[in-house]
């Protein structure tokens, strides 16, 4: 069994949140069952977010981890780029307010274009590919971004409420 690591799994070990537990569980469980990979995707991630001064010290954090960084076939990245384009055909224009509901539109000061949030990027679509069609299962606490769409994944931890 092959079991990939989204980045907030990852994250939750680095700086000891509510999801540490959950993510040192399962990460235990997925290498008792097999292979843990990320994708180039999570290691720049995870290179990003300023906790690495250096490549050594994050290739020893996943060596300590039995984690190896594998490349997403094409396969898979086909699928991501479908996700990524239904998620942006569905995506609605303008922003909404979390309190009451209204929809507002907000134009771009330099060209007037209607804004539009933007909640997910491709590299989130590529970890979901990647771990749909390279992979077993995926350990991410983004549960309901990838059940909807990658309605195929298993995601770990299990949980019948979305996190």
């Amino acid at each position: 069994m092959i079991t990939s690591v989204d980045t907030n799994a990852l994250l939750a070990l680095l700086y000891d949140d509510d999801y540490t537990d959950k993510s040192e569980t399962e990460l235990r469980r997925a290498y008792r069952d097999g292979r843990v990979v990320i994708t180039s995707i999570v290691y720049a991630e995870l290179s990003a977010d300023g906790h690495f001064d250096s490549t050594s010290e994050l290739d020893q954090f996943l060596e300590d981890f039995s984690i190896q960084v594998t490349e997403p076939s094409q396969e898979a990245l086909f699928q991501a780029g479908e996700g990524f384009q239904r998620y942006s055909t569905r995506r609605p224009d303008g922003l909404q307010c979390p309190s009451c509901g209204a929809k507002q539109t907000v134009q771009c000061e330099e060209c007037s274009e209607d804004l539009a949030p933007r909640q997910h990027i491709a590299a989130d679509f590529i970890i979901g590919g990647h771990a749909t069609v390279d992979c077993d299962a995926l350990v991410s606490f983004d549960t309901a971004f990838y059940e909807t769409y990658f309605p195929s994944l298993t995601i770990y931890p299990e949980s019948s409420a979305h996190d």
